[in-house]
């Protein structure tokens, strides 16, 4: 074979080497992009997915906190409305005595001292309610109580307290139980 020949065959199979190189990098950056586009959709999808996980547990939380402030603020609202109601109620109490339904209110509450404490040696009654309270008993009547209704005391020290707002002290919670009850059926 002749130089030039040999030289051309060289040549030739040097440009198909380079164009079959040139193939394979072509491959292989086509290859190269369609992994990393794999691996950037991968990615994608995995940060999508990461950022809808964080939003619905954000909203979940959003929605227990909310509810809870929600329960709170009218567990606020019914505690502030009973002690108002409470407030009201030991305010009437207190007016009772001098008004026309207190000789009766505080017979009521003398007898049931007196009742409970046989042995009663005095009954303390509220300054209005005494002059009427007299002619209920004959234990003798001492008025000194700053509210109506009566405490019936023994000579040892012993007593029983049937005044209005001890009355109002002792049911206090049962009607408060019973009426957050009925709201708490009604929500």
């Amino acid at each position: 074979m002749a130089l030039r020949d040999l030289l051309t065959a060289l040549e030739e199979e040097g440009a198909a080497e380079h164009e079959r190189a040139q193939q394979d990098r072509r491959r292989q950056a086509a290859q190269l992009l369609v992994d990393a586009q794999e691996r950037a959709d991968k990615i994608h999808q995995d940060v999508v997915a990461a950022a809808e996980t964080a939003a619905r547990q954000e909203a979940e939380d959003l929605l227990v906190t909310a509810r809870f402030s929600a329960r709170r603020a009218v567990r606020t609202a019914r505690d502030d409305a009973l002690e108002e109601d409470l407030g009201q109620v030991r305010e009437q109490l207190l007016a009772v005595p001098g008004s026309p339904d207190g000789p009766t209110m505080a017979a009521a509450c003398l007898h049931e001292a007196v009742a409970a404490m046989p042995q009663a040696t005095t009954v303390h009654v509220h300054p209005a309610d005494a002059a009427t309270l007299r002619r209920e008993t004959t234990v003798p009547i001492v008025a000194d109580l700053e509210h109506g209704g009566a405490i019936a005391e023994d000579d040892q020290g012993r007593y029983v307290d049937n005044t209005y707002l001890t009355r109002l002290a002792n049911t206090w919670p049962g009607i408060r139980a019973g009426l957050s009850s009925s709201w708490n059926q009604d929500s």
